[in-house]
């Protein structure tokens, strides 16, 4: 890994720690979010009983638990196949689906920026290597960092 790689990673995480535990967030459906789901600490009890070993696992239980009953698209694809799937989904949005792009800072990153760029895309939650959208028009279009 080259330097300014090592320094640009180095300072977005230290950019980042403000608010993966929800500090800067004005909004109170935003803060509960980030702080009870996304970013929670805590154990559940299903983790074991679902075979959720990895974070990520867990995260997406999480988001899956908290949304139950509104659409989840997840796209894990990668280059062409994700902004097929993505468009796609586009065609099927509702105001309550929630969208998960996996790889955001890797091989989807021209497709992430894109997404929190679409006026379509209101709330968007960049976790890192996961990006979480919703398209519920009654909100402000926002973008968090997280």
């Amino acid at each position: 890994m080259n330097l300014r790689r090592t320094t640009h990673l180095l300072l977005t995480s230290m950019s980042r720690a403000a608010h993966r535990h929800g500090f800067g967030v004005q909004s109170p459906w935003a803060y509960e979010l980030i702080r009870d789901v996304l970013f929670e600490p805590l154990p559940y009890y299903a983790y074991r009983e679902q075979h959720l070993d990895t974070p990520q696992q867990q995260q997406l239980y999480r988001i899956r638990n908290h949304f139950r009953g509104n659409p989840i698209v997840i796209i894990d694809e990668k280059g062409e196949a994700a902004q097929s799937h993505y468009e796609d989904t586009l065609h099927h949005l509702t105001d309550d689906t929630i969208l998960i792009l996996e790889h955001t800072h890797d091989e989807n990153a021209s497709l992430w920026n894109y997404i929190v760029s679409d006026p379509r895309a209101i709330t968007t939650f960049d976790m890192g290597k996961r990006g979480m959208v919703t398209f519920d028009k009654k909100r402000i279009k926002q973008n968090y960092l997280l």
